[in-house]
């Protein structure tokens, strides 16, 4: 019956074993156990072993740095006591590196905190204080020990600038402080694997040196120190913070050579490193912090080890795995380093088509560098490639000289305790560092672990509990592998009536020795001890109200412990800034003062020696005392107008929180510096007795007046001043003092002058517009203000405007000397036409502008024309302000449009030499010659004398004399041979003379030319037959011989010569004319012009001498006579153009054409 019970407890585990196992301590305070006496449970347990990290996995916190103690030991002047912040926490780098000569690979950690506080006061300024912190570590990778650790603080201060927060502009630099620690052996703050109650301790050199500058923290010196830091694995749960993952972290605490706590890691094994922790950091400072992101890189690639024995027996050799997964999947043919570094053993291995190697190594018989209970040592094992950003796996191997095949341990050390007390809601992990007590009532849950120490697996087993109260309990234990653990969870109520004292919990691990390979019961059974003891009783006593700054005796005293023992009092004063200090005293007796009114809170905390503890609260109020304040003047009496200052000569407020400035000052009349300040300066402006009151308000609104009186006596006027206007609009003076105004501007003097207010409406105001040029001229006018209206100066320069005032008494003012700049207006030319085209020669334009000035400046204009801007006439050195005429109006003409300008510019000229011009655009043009042509006989006959003139011929009178004149006698001729017989010149002048050595129709021409165009005349003669005489019959045929060798000789230089352009040709009837007609205008023929261009050439005599040649010996033949006898003056010789043609007497003429 008994086997068969005990088979189906057996069975009953096995099935709940999964559920105990997930079963934590903080859901055991959720569940029905509290209202049972006691109860039993059974949990397996692990143990956190060493993580790998990779390049970039990243830690964030928030936290803070309580800087209280470092600041107290300073000497520096501050409230601050925390700045809060936050950490960032990167693994940058992993490598080998050299620790005590021995090549380790390492993790380089790179971490930055920025803390600010605000609200700080240092040195009597309030601002915000920041301190940045930048620390790289270098950590053993084998069990994270730290070997280095390099920190830089940079610390600085940000003031408040009157209603501004911080100004980051007006920074003050506390201090620049780097620490560089290096711990030797590396500290270990972790012992792999970890498990609660698992303990070490290490001694260490930690050698730290001090740089860096600050005007408020002495620079310590470089230090070697030889320290000694124990730690312990106090619990298991959660820490508190409530990051995923991680409620099941472990509580590692550290202490000092004396045994005081020091600082806490709560180690997650989820993120790979603390989820919470306390540290003190250089200098002093505690760094809390809190885990908010965990962000590791991405582990596609993995590398494990598995080892045969976790613990192992010294120097035997083990067999070891290292498995290489990518993605779950095995990594064949990867090279894979395996270091066991306390051994200096290095393998470097390849692993197989399944992503593993096997192999051996020894264990070695080295201790590790802390010294603990249960083992020789804890030695790191890695397996690594430096590829791939360093890609390792880490495994923590356990040896001692003392390993049995089973071991199982009942660990007294590792009992921890949960307790719930209903009366408060509170809940707590009991550990050593705070003491394992209770008091009636409380609902403890015992966590009892057993431990399997051996080689192999061990069966199940079984473990009974003695309770504190005699009852014994069983729970069955799991099979536990090579160091693993499981707990056996006792909840224990503690009874109302359990006395004072120690309770014990006995426990005792396969109590009937059924496990025959156990190895050394030595250790199956353990202990555990609590005390049980009552809540102390808190009383305070204290006034119910007092005055600022006034001692007041907080009295504890009366408190006590019912179980007996000494009592710790903390006193929690709420302080006027609304924080609390904390005070300590033995006698439970403080005394405490407010240095500004309200009310305040005081609670007293006593703790006996179990730690327990009660509270009790009171509140107290603090009256505020009133200001303090006097006043005084600078003088007894002071005249009327003139200031006087008065001071505050004390004040003070007894409570005030702001020393600097303990009182608002307020005076009760408007001061020349404001009504708020230290001093009032005020102008009496009534004769009699001045009385000043002033008020003081302390930061609690108290408020107390002063007054002060002075005697004010009376004064003449003074300070008259004057303002000047145009219309509406004020005009101010420059930095001279001078006014400026325009000629002709009408102004509006305006002025005042100060007085007594019974004297101001009975001022008489005098003033002179033009006291320098006009001093007879002046205005008066009675009251406070004087107004002088349709003021002007027609005259430019500097005018002096005068004002003196005058009271009833006939006292007056200095002259107020009021200087006035009258500027020159300059004319003006209104607008109009400057664009006058196209003018022909001799055309007569008309320019009259219109110029407007002021009417002094109007009459004395002086107008001018400047005919040609291009020329300097009066060689000034300006071209366009000639006056080659003076007018207010220009009637002009242009001769010649060769010589003519472009352009005129009328200038006009005040009497100050101030000027205005306008310009005139245009463009003479020329105007092309008319020509007229006159014959003197009508119908000459062949070999008559023929005059032909031009009179009557017209042009520009500039151009009249230059006219040039070109005659073809017969356009149908072509006598120069050039092909063209319309362009011949045969003859040149205003008129000329010759004969036709042939009758028949003949059409002359003339050609005017003047500088740039021409015109063309056709005339039609009839020109009649020779007689026929013997000799004439002869000569005819002579002549015709030669006519006919002369047409030969055209007709061949026609074919060789371009013909010239084509005239138009209008027939003129000739005309006989008398000696006066020659010179004379004739009546106007009935001819047909055409003008045309003609280029003059040289003159073509019509006779070619090689068809003349010879003539003289045939005439001779013919006639029997000389040809020198009878010259040819049927064929004259036209004249060349170039040569002067000879002058005729009028008389021959006049009788010439009387034939």
């Amino acid at each position: 019956m008994q086997a068969a019970s005990r088979a189906m407890l057996m069975v009953a585990a096995l099935v709940l074993a999964p559920l105990a196992c997930s079963l934590t301590v903080a859901d055991l305070s959720d569940t029905d156990s509290y209202s049972e006496e006691y109860s039993v449970q059974a949990r397996s347990t692990g143990s956190a072993d060493v993580p790998d990290w990779r390049v970039n996995d990243n830690w964030m916190y928030d936290g803070y740095l309580d800087v209280a103690d470092f600041v107290a030991d300073s000497g520096v002047s501050t409230n601050v006591e925390t700045l809060e912040g936050s950490l960032d926490r990167t693994v940058s780098d992993i490598y080998l590196y050299d620790i005590g000569g021995n090549e380790t690979l390492v993790y380089e950690v790179e971490s930055i905190g920025a803390y600010e506080s605000s609200s700080v006061e240092i040195d009597g300024y309030t601002g915000c204080l920041y301190v940045d912190m930048q620390t790289t570590e270098i950590i053993r990778v084998s069990d994270l020990a730290t070997y280095s650790q390099d920190v830089t603080i940079d610390v600085y201060f940000d003031p408040d600038v009157l209603w501004w927060s911080c100004v980051e502009n007006q920074r003050q630099e506390i201090g620049v402080l780097s620490v560089d620690n290096t711990f030797y052996p590396p500290l270990e703050n972790y012992d792999f694997p970890l498990s609660v109650g698992e303990t070490w301790g290490m001694d260490y050199n930690q050698d730290t040196e001090y740089s860096g500058s600050s005007n408020y923290v002495d620079i310590p010196d470089d230090s070697s120190d030889t320290n000694s830091t124990s730690w312990a694995v106090v619990s298991q749960g959660s820490s508190g913070v409530a990051f995923p993952g991680c409620y099941q972290s472990f509580n590692v605490t550290s202490y000092d050579s004396d045994g005081d706590e020091v600082g806490y890691n709560w180690y997650c094994p989820s993120v790979r490193g603390e989820v919470k922790s306390s540290i003190e950091q250089a200098f002093g400072f505690i760094a809390v912090h809190e885990l908010v992101s965990y962000q590791p890189v991405t582990r596609g690639k993995e590398i494990s080890i598995d080892i045969e024995y976790p613990l192992s027996p010294t120097d035997i050799e083990i067999s070891a795995w290292v498995n290489v997964t990518s993605q779950g999947q095995g990594v064949a043919n990867q090279d894979i380093q395996f270091r066991y570094e306390s051994e200096n053993e290095i393998q470097n291995v390849t692993t197989d088509e399944n992503g593993s190697y096997h192999f051996t190594f020894n264990s070695g018989d080295k201790p590790d560098d802390t010294s603990g209970s249960g083992e020789l040592g804890s030695h790191g094992l890695i397996a690594w490639t430096h590829l791939e950003g360093s890609v390792l796996g880490t495994k923590t191997l356990v040896i001692d000289s003392e390993v049995h095949e089973i071991d199982l341990v009942a660990r007294s050390s590792a009992v921890t305790v949960q307790r719930f007390r209903p009366s408060t809601g509170d809940e707590i992990t009991l550990v050593s560092s705070i003491g394992f007590t209770a008091i009636s009532g409380d609902i403890l849950t015992f966590s009892v672990p057993v431990l399997n120490r051996g080689l192999i697996q061990s069966p199940y087993s079984n473990m009974v509990v003695s309770a504190p109260d005699g009852s014994e309990v069983s729970s069955i234990v799991p099979p536990l592998e090579s160091l693993q653990e499981a707990r056996v969870l006792v909840n224990w109520t503690v009874p109302e009536s359990q006395p004072f004292g120690n309770v014990y919990l006995f426990f005792e691990v396969d109590p009937l020795e059924e496990i025959t390979q156990d190895g050394n019961r030595s250790n199956n059974l353990g202990s555990f001890v609590l005390y049980v003891g009552g809540l102390p009783i808190a009383s305070l006593s204290l006034p119910n109200e007092n005055l600022t700054n006034e001692g007041v005796s907080l009295d504890a005293s009366t408190s006590y412990d019912p179980d007996g023992g000494i009592l710790d009092c903390e006193f929690n004063i709420e302080k006027v800034d609304g924080s609390y200090a904390k005070l300590s005293d033995d006698d439970c007796i403080v005394e405490w003062s407010w240095t500004d009114d309200g009310s305040f809170t005081i609670s007293v905390t006593i703790s006996d020696d179990e730690g327990d503890q009660s509270t009790t609260n009171s509140t107290i109020t603090i009256l505020n005392r009133p200001p303090v304040i006097a006043i005084g003047s600078n003088a007894n009496e002071v005249v009327v107008t003139n200031p006087i200052t008065f001071s505050v000569m004390e004040s003070s407020d007894n409570d005030t929180r702001n020393p600097s400035e303990p009182v608002e000052i307020l005076w009760g009349t408007e001061c020349s510096e404001g009504q708020v300040g230290q001093s009032c300066t005020v102008t009496p402006i009534v004769e009699g007795e001045l009385t000043i009151e002033v008020m003081a308000t302390d930061d609690d609104g108290a408020t107390t007046v002063a007054e002060h009186s002075v005697q004010v006596t009376n004064i003449a006027p003074s300070n008259p001043v004057a303002e000047l206007y145009i219309g509406e609009e004020r005009i101010f003076p420059d930095s001279r003092g001078v006014f400026t105004v325009y000629e002709g501007d009408e102004i509006t003097l305006w002025g005042q002058a100060e007085d007594s207010s019974n004297d101001i409406e009975a001022l008489v105001h005098v003033w002179k517009p033009d006291a320098e040029h006009q001093p007879e001229i002046n205005s008066t006018s009675t009251g406070a203000r004087s107004t002088l209206s349709g003021v002007s100066y027609n005259t430019s320069g500097m005018h002096l405007a005068t004002l003196q005032v005058f009271d009833d008494d006939g006292e007056g003012t200095e002259i107020l000397i009021v200087p006035i700049q009258v500027v020159n207006v300059m004319p003006e030319i209104s607008p109009m036409t400057t664009i006058l085209g196209n003018l022909e020669e001799d055309q007569e334009f008309t320019i009259s502008p219109i110029v407007s000035d002021t009417g002094n400046d109007s009459d004395s204009l002086i107008h001018c024309f400047d005919l040609d801007p291009s020329t300097d006439h009066d060689s000034d050195g300006v071209t366009e302000n000639d006056c080659d005429v003076q007018s207010t109006s220009l009637i002009h003409s242009w001769p010649d449009s060769y010589s003519a300008p472009s352009s005129i510019v009328f200038h006009v000229t005040d009497d100050d030499g101030a000027s205005e011009s306008l310009e005139f655009t245009f463009v003479v043009i020329n105007s092309p010659p008319e020509a007229f042509a006159s014959a003197s006989i009508t119908n000459p006959t062949e070999g008559d004398s023929v005059i032909l003139s031009a009179n009557g011929t017209i042009d520009s009178q500039a151009d009249m004399d230059s006219l040039k004149f070109h005659w073809d006698i017969d356009i149908t001729v072509d006598s120069d041979g050039d092909g063209n017989p319309a362009n011949d010149i045969d003859y040149t002048g205003r008129w000329i003379e010759f004969s036709y050595d042939s009758g028949g129709p003949k059409k002359a021409q003339l050609t005017v030319l003047d500088d740039s165009s021409s015109h063309s005349v056709i005339m039609d003669l009839e020109v009649a037959d020779k007689p026929v005489t013997i000799s004439g019959t002869i000569q005819s045929s002579i002549g015709l011989i030669i006519i006919v060798l002369a047409a030969a000789s055209l007709v061949a230089w026609t074919f060789l010569r371009p013909t010239s352009r084509g005239e138009k040709e209008m027939p003129i009837m000739p005309q006989e004319m008398d000696m006066d007609a020659a010179f004379d205008e004739p009546a106007p023929p009935s001819v047909t012009t055409s003008p045309f261009e003609a280029t003059p050439e040289s003159p073509q005599h019509p006779e070619d001498p090689t068809i003349l040649e010879g003539l003289d010996d045939v005439l001779e033949e013919l006639t029997g006579r000389k040809q020198a006898e009878h010259p040819l003056s049927e064929f004259p010789s036209a004249n060349d153009p170039d040569e002067q043609k000879a002058n005729l007497d009028p008389a021959d003429i006049e009788a010439l054409f009387e034939e």
